[in-house]
């Protein structure tokens, strides 16, 4: 049997390491090794539902909004809260802004540098190496996260941890004079953005023998489906089996005694999963194959695109990045129309405490995340639960990396087969520190 450590994994949101043991048979078994203290559904039992979003949120610091809006979310249908529409259009604002500066980083930071110097030295494949190189390029790709940052701050109140949402309320509006500003610099990004999602279509096409390398075995997909395209909330869910023609809707109530959790015997990320679900993904692809569309005309304009060179449904982990950049426009034109709503009414809502128990899911930039409250008649919670993107991609993931290992023939060619399983783990974007929370 021979041996292959990757300690740490580089380029990716949090610490882990992988092991792959190849045996006599060709056969690799793969583990993701992720460590951190799974504790958080104890440590809020018995909370009060004031001091449940800032506990929450301190699960992640780059998807901190996500996580705040999805306990938010459960705490609304559990008690039966309104919501109207203007304060769920500001609150997805605010979202889809965290959105588009999440894929920034994992598309320039983390993806990018694998295919712009595939063949490289590892410690010359990094943002560095490109701005030494092109100095301005990295100016304008950091640029692009920086507009989403200011959207989130603007909007949220903060870029990190941001506290200006609570269940059926928020603190402050954002002023039309604000709103004015922002409009002019998304419009004003435009061409950037449309420069760079030339410049990552280029880059994947001059490197399809590496995308075709990386994995494309189909799986089941979990995502919100819209009626009209991709949705962050507000959508039912659906699952899309790997030979299903078209995906079959979950309904809400039905989906947390559908769901599965299971330890890892190398890792504190447990696996989730569906009842009856051998190998499940979310994310990007999933969120492409479940609707088929993203329901925004430029964004479905560079779809089209897209699917004729590489297919639909689409499978490869690779592609990932594809789709990133997409959704990143699809957030872009999203952004653009909820800035020119109404001014928010009625933004403090009174949330009188009631039992009730609800579950709730939203799409995080990278899958899936669902929550399951339980709350007393004294406002405390009773329970929570938390699964996270990573914890339904993990099957899939080490199934991929398996694959690859398998194909690449062991430790024989290990420097290929690094840099190769590096890059597909970089292409599913795992949040640790999501996982382990």
């Amino acid at each position: 049997m021979t041996e292959l450590v990757i300690d740490p994994i580089t380029r990716i949101f949090g610490n882990a390491s992988l092991r792959v043991d190849m045996e006599e048979s060709g056969r690799a078994r793969v583990r993701f090794q992720a460590y951190g203290y799974r504790g958080l559904e104890r440590i809020v039992r018995g909370a009060h539902l004031e001091n449940l979003l800032p506990v929450v949120s301190r699960i992640c610091g780059v998807d901190s909004l996500f996580h705040q809006v999805a306990a938010s979310l459960a705490v609304e249908k559990a008690l039966g809260l309104e919501v109207s529409s203007n304060l769920r259009d500001l609150r997805n604002l605010a979202l889809w802004a965290q959105f588009f500066e999440r894929h920034a980083i994992s598309l320039f930071v983390h993806g990018l540098p694998d295919l712009l110097f595939p063949a490289s030295d590892p410690g010359l494949r990094n943002l560095v190496s490109i701005y030494r190189v092109d100095e301005e390029v990295v100016r304008r790709l950091l640029g692009l996260k920086s507009l989403g940052t200011t959207v989130l701050r603007e909007v949220a109140g903060a870029a990190v941890h941001p506290m200006n949402f609570r269940p059926a309320g928020a603190a402050r509006d954002v002023s039309q004079e604000v709103r004015r500003g922002l409009l002019e610099r998304l419009n004003g990004a435009r061409p950037l953005l449309a420069e760079t999602a030339r410049l990552v279509k280029l880059i994947l096409r001059r490197n399809e023998e590496l995308v075709n390398q990386a994995g494309d075995a189909p799986t089941a997909y979990l995502a919100l489906k819209g009626q009209s395209g991709m949705e962050i909330e507000g959508a039912s869910p659906a699952l899309l089996g790997p030979e299903a023609p078209h995906p079959a809707l979950l309904s809400m109530e039905e989906l947390p005694g559908k769901l599965r959790e299971e330890n890892s015997p190398s890792s504190h990320v447990r696996y989730a999963g569906l009842e009856g679900v051998d190998r499940l993904k979310v994310g990007p692809l999933a969120r492409l194959n479940v609707n088929g569309r993203y329901g925004s005309p430029w964004a479905d304009e560079e779809l089209e695109e897209l699917k004729a060179q590489w297919g639909f449904p689409v499978h490869r982990c690779l592609l990932g990045h594809a789709l990133r950049m997409l959704e990143m426009i699809h957030a872009w034109e999203r952004m653009m129309a909820l800035l020119q709503g109404p001014p928010l009414e009625d933004i403090h809502a009174e949330v009188r405490p009631a039992a009730g128990r609800a579950a709730a899911m939203l799409e995080a930039p990278e899958g899936s995340l669902v929550y399951i409250l339980e709350v007393s008649e004294e406002g405390l919670v009773e329970r929570l639960s938390v699964f996270s993107p990573l914890q339904f991609n993990l099957r899939s993931l080490e199934k991929s990396l398996s694959e690859v290992s398998a194909a690449l023939g062991g430790t024989e060619r290990e420097g290929k087969a690094e840099d190769l399983l590096q890059m597909v783990i970089r292409a599913y974007a795992p949040c640790i520190p999501c996982g382990v929370h």
